[in-house]
């Protein structure tokens, strides 16, 4: 297929099918982000009501810096990975402190932020500055993957960013880059093309998982009022857990994980946000 054929037949189904996201109303760059990192692993009905529930709470980049992690946490809780609500506001801090609070516009410094990898920067750079780089991502690649590789496995995405490049319309990079989102999430539902990809992982069930348990102990730890508890209390809580639900998973080494992703803090005696 040729690359003209290709961007007329992904935008000509685009007229009709795209989608109205409140991120896609948006040229600013820190709402951008919080929509990019909180769209990681997460499907977007999930993320929809907490994108606006997010915003109310932390509008800017310097309310988010600033916030209390306990807040920050209690916001963040039914997304999942907890760790990309520290990056955010890492990254905002970062921003403040290394760049007098500017957002930065070009890829290469975005990849210097907490958390920004090289999607997240691509995809920033293009919906806040127009940015006409090539990036991908899963429902991305699937798009490259079905068009381009149909007889081929085992496909590096250095090569799919090379016909990505060329198939760029400078005019409107962001509202292309929508129109393939769209087109995998919403024609390519077949998964089994992402297995094509060299980089493909299979996501792991979320219950009964070792980040299940986690999740699980970081929502009793912010039910608690004072969003504290003792150290004994939230071993005997996992144990008691686990061993009703027949894993033999180590209470304390997810302890352990969530005091090393400085997601819980601890002293001798208590756990606390």
């Amino acid at each position: 297929m040729t690359t003209a054929k290709f961007q007329k037949t992904i935008l000509d189904w685009h007229k009709d099918n795209k989608r109205n996201l409140p991120w896609r109303n948006t040229k600013n760059p820190y709402r951008i982000m919080v929509s990019e990192i909180m769209l990681q692993q997460t499907q977007v009905s999930r993320v929809l009501p907490k994108y606006k529930e997010f915003l109310q709470a932390f509008p800017d980049i310097k309310t988010l810096a600033e916030c209390n992690d306990a807040d920050l946490l209690a916001i963040w809780s039914g997304l999942g990975y907890w760790r990309r609500a520290r990056f955010l506001k890492e990254a905002c801090k970062a921003i403040i402190k290394d760049h007098h609070g500017k957002f930065p516009k070009d890829i290469k410094t975005l990849l210097t932020l907490p958390g920004i990898g090289p999607y997240t920067a691509g995809a920033i750079s293009c919906f806040a500055f127009g940015n006409t780089e090539a990036f991908i991502d899963t429902n991305i690649r699937r798009v490259y993957l079905y068009f381009f590789f149909k007889d081929k496995t085992d496909i590096h995405d250095a090569d799919i960013l090379k016909i990505a490049k060329k198939a760029i319309p400078n005019d409107d990079p962001a509202n292309w880059h929508w129109a393939l989102f769209d087109y995998g999430a919403l024609v390519l539902k077949d998964k089994k093309i992402n297995k094509k990809s060299r980089h493909y992982a299979k996501q792991s069930t979320f219950k009964g998982s070792f980040r299940s348990y986690r999740a699980k102990l970081m929502r009793t730890l912010l039910a608690q009022p004072e969003k504290s508890m003792p150290k004994t209390a939230a071993l005997d809580f996992l144990e008691d857990t686990l061993r009703e639900d027949e894993q033999d998973y180590s209470a304390s080494e997810i302890l352990k994980s969530l005091v090393q992703d400085n997601l819980v803090k601890q002293n001798s005696t208590r756990i606390f946000l």
